[in-house]
């Protein structure tokens, strides 16, 4: 009996371990979504930083360089996880990544209206704003 509870005890403070150090079952998105929101957290503090269309197309080029780099990942957690489509069912385990690309949607939303809103005709900027929607398109196109 009391090798029963050592034993139940250390498995239950493995399995605890394991979730924290992102052994859960959805560790390998829980990864990914965050290097998607640090890629989109830095694109927001270009954005907010720039002050002419240069600086608006060089945030912006960077950051379509990153999301192309992601985009095959994402579209595999996409496929891997497809109980997740619906968000009003998120496990424990995502609400903490969840909550955080939420708040980044908000914000960079309005980054992108102050920059892409103000310096739209330009060339270059028009051009890098096609490559991130192109480098977005390829989170949801299939191989």
């Amino acid at each position: 009996m009391r090798n029963r509870i050592l034993w139940g005890t250390l498995l239950l403070a493995i399995m605890v371990v394991l979730t924290a150090c992102g052994g859960g079952k959805y560790s390998d998105l829980i990864e990914v979504s965050n290097q998607f929101a640090d890629a989109t957290e830095k694109y927001i503090g270009a954005m907010e930083k720039a002050d002419d269309a240069s600086a608006v197309a060089g945030a912006t080029d960077a950051y379509a360089a990153k999301i192309e780099k992601i985009a095959p990942r994402m579209r595999e957690m996409a496929d891997k996880y497809p109980e997740l489509k619906d968000r009003s069912k998120v496990p424990e385990e995502l609400k903490e990544s969840r909550q955080r690309d939420d708040a980044l949607g908000e914000k960079m939303a309005a980054a992108m209206m102050k920059g892409m809103m103000t310096y739209r005709k330009d060339p270059q900027v028009r051009k890098a704003q096609q490559r991130l929607q192109n480098a977005m398109m390829l989170m949801m196109k299939k191989k």
